[in-house]
Formats: structure tokens, sequence, C-alpha cells
């Protein structure tokens, strides 16, 4: 029987070990659960040993998320772990994350499809009175 009581997890160790736990309780093979869910047997194994760093790929926190519900454990667990963040040993540098080039083309795109549009208004206005002059000097030959 799965315990009801709500669970604070604060490294994965202790999180791999509770769904192991859990998935063994519900009978499911791994097998089947990786089938089910289509993320890889290794996966799954990695994320119930805690040997594995969910920091580093997105997508690793979406199939733990996944596999948490999969298991039904969504109300149970809650994930509380600290980020470490690596902080460069450099005091200054060059890199800029926006320049001030790209500020002045932020709205270029808008620009560039206004000015299509105007110029399509004008080619169908213009088209129209060609059509229209086309007409009214054919009317006039006959």
């Amino acid at each position: 029987m799965i315990d009801s009581k709500i669970k604070t997890f604060t490294n994965l160790k202790d999180l791999g070990s509770f769904l192991k736990e859990n998935r063994e309780l519900q009978n499911i093979e791994i097998e089947d659960a990786s089938k089910l869910l289509l993320i890889k047997k290794e996966i799954l194994a990695k994320f119930e040993k805690g040997d594995i760093n969910i920091e580093q790929e997105s997508y690793l926190k979406g199939f733990l998320n996944s596999y948490i519900k999969f298991l039904k454990l969504e109300d149970l667990c809650k994930l509380r772990f600290t980020e470490t963040k690596k902080v460069s040993k450099l005091e200054k540098s060059n890199l800029q994350l926006e320049s001030s080039e790209l500020k002045k083309n932020k709205y270029s795109s808008i620009v560039i499809l206004l000015s299509l549009i105007a110029i399509s208004c004008v080619y169908l206005l213009w088209n129209k009175k060609t059509y229209l002059n086309l007409y009214l000097i054919g009317s006039h030959l006959n």
C-alpha cells in the first residue's frame, strides 16, 4: 500500500528510492513503464537510482514529472532541490547579452510587414485604376 503522506524531497537519491519502491508496490515493471511513457528504460533506472543530473538537461525534468504522474504520486511528492549555479571567476568580460545594434533592429520585422502591406495596397489601387481606364477606353472605341 502506498503511503499517502506528502513527502518533500531535497535530493534525487531519496526521490529515486521512493519512486522505485512505489513502482514495485504497484507491480509495474520498469520495462512496461518505459514503453508506456516512451522514455528509455535507462533514464527511468537512473531516476530511481538518483544518478542523473536533471539540471543539466531541461527535458529530464519533464521526463521526471511524467514518471511521477505515471506512478500517480504527483500529490505525494514535493520537490525542493537547491539549484547550484556556476559563477564564472572572470570579473570583467567583453560579452554583452544584447548589443545596441540589436536594440535598433528590434522592430525591423514589423516595419517590413507594414511596408509590404502598404506596397500591396498601392499596387491594388493602381491596378484598379489601370483596368478602369482600359475599360473606359474600350467602351469609347465601340
